[in-house]
């Protein structure tokens, strides 16, 4: 079954529906190539059936991934937009609630959406880059102090 996102657009910024069995970050990524946006930040509220979250140890400088197939609640989604060559690299934690009332979360590296995950997107009007920082090995965000 073809599953696909809707949005709206409103000036500089999307609401975006992504729809039952749809993987975020996968379909954002795609959306934000073929609308060219280089630059942004987002945040969002719906639920997952399957997802991976990271940890990142910095004395190891390395991340440690848990998956998990159940259903939960996604309470906060927040990240940012930036172009890390040539390609638009989302950098994006999650809050998420069980069906217990704990709460996980993480760096969310992968997610199933069930029923919907609602985005909405600020884009930023020029591109920015990000490059690997030396001292951890990460995609930093590449800033100029420019005003």
């Amino acid at each position: 079954t073809w599953v696909y996102m809707f949005y709206d657009r409103q000036g500089d910024s999307y609401i975006l529906r992504f729809e039952e069995g749809e993987v975020f970050p996968d379909r954002f990524l795609e959306f934000l190539s073929a609308n060219s946006i280089a630059a942004g930040a987002f945040t969002g509220i719906g639920a997952m059936k399957k997802f991976e979250i990271a940890y990142f140890d910095a004395t190891r400088k390395q991340y440690h991934d848990r998956e998990y197939e159940e259903q939960v609640e996604v309470l906060a989604l927040v990240g940012n937009v930036a172009q890390m060559d040539g390609a638009p690299l989302v950098h994006v934690h999650v809050t998420l609630g069980r069906r217990n009332f704990s709460v996980l979360g993480g760096h969310l590296r992968s997610g199933v959406v069930c029923p919907t995950l609602e985005v909405a997107l600020s884009v930023f009007p020029e591109p920015i880059k990000r490059k690997i920082d030396p001292a951890f090995g990460l995609p930093g965000l590449d800033l100029t102090n420019r005003l």
